[in-house]
């Protein structure tokens, strides 16, 4: 099968991270499909590390009243220890990717009630209909780790391709004790991450932001000859 590049360069390029959802569910076919296709994933040996759990309406929301209560009541504690520093360049692209997006939503810089308020919009998964909380054997190592963000990729482009909005997001993931009591998660597995999907609500502000990308050249290089030649 041949699909033009150009056509998959152009949906690549579409794909945008939401942060406002309308409170209409996917339909279940659809979300089936999205899956399955993401299932087509490659894996180191095929092993197919992994596990998701996804909500519906209305127990996502019961979930999220969960996380902001816990993010109002306590220090997140991560199963995956979050970053603590970024060195250059990284800390640029972050410092770009908050920068846009607090611009979009009119936040200053110096309006702490407004960042926080914001902070807890995460927890609240963004009033999205789904949320999927993605897990892997803790006894698999960090190879993976790599095949889950490889599964990530093919389900955000699938999505994409589907018309279906989604957001993978770290922070779900600093609140496990709240998940593991709510959903049925292998006491073997650490969470990874989530991810909420559904439809763009379009009068949302935050959905107005465009990330940026660096020259590929900062990040491929291409050698003809070994190092020093």
């Amino acid at each position: 099968m041949t699909i033009d590049p150009r056509e998959l360069a152009a949906l690549l390029e579409s794909r945008r991270s939401v942060r406002g959802f309308r409170p209409d569910p996917i339909a279940p076919d659809d979300l089936t499909a999205l899956f399955t296709a993401a299932q087509r994933a490659p894996s180191w040996c095929n092993i197919q590390p992994w596990r998701v759990v996804v909500t519906a309406p209305p127990y996502t929301q019961e979930l999220s009243a969960a996380l902001v209560a816990a993010a109002r009541g306590g220090f997140p504690g991560p199963d995956l220890a979050f970053p603590i520093d970024y060195p250059q360049p990284y800390l640029e692209h972050r410092r770009a990717c908050g920068g846009a997006l607090y611009t979009a939503m009119g936040i200053a810089r110096d309006d702490k009630m407004g960042r926080y308020d914001a902070w807890l919009r995460n927890y609240a998964l963004f009033d999205a209909p789904h949320v999927a909380i993605v897990s892997v054997d803790k006894r698999l190592g960090p190879y993976a780790l790599v095949d889950l963000g490889v599964w990530l990729g093919m389900l955000l482009t699938q999505a994409t391709a589907m018309g279906i909005d989604a957001c993978p997001m770290a922070s779900v993931a600093a609140y496990p004790k709240v998940l593991r009591q709510q959903l049925p998660i292998a006491e073997t597995d650490q969470i990874v991450f989530g991810i909420v999907l559904g439809y763009a609500d379009p009068d949302v502000p935050a959905n107005t932001t465009r990330t940026t990308r660096a020259p590929v050249g900062d990040n491929v290089v291409v050698v003809t000859g070994p190092k020093g030649s």
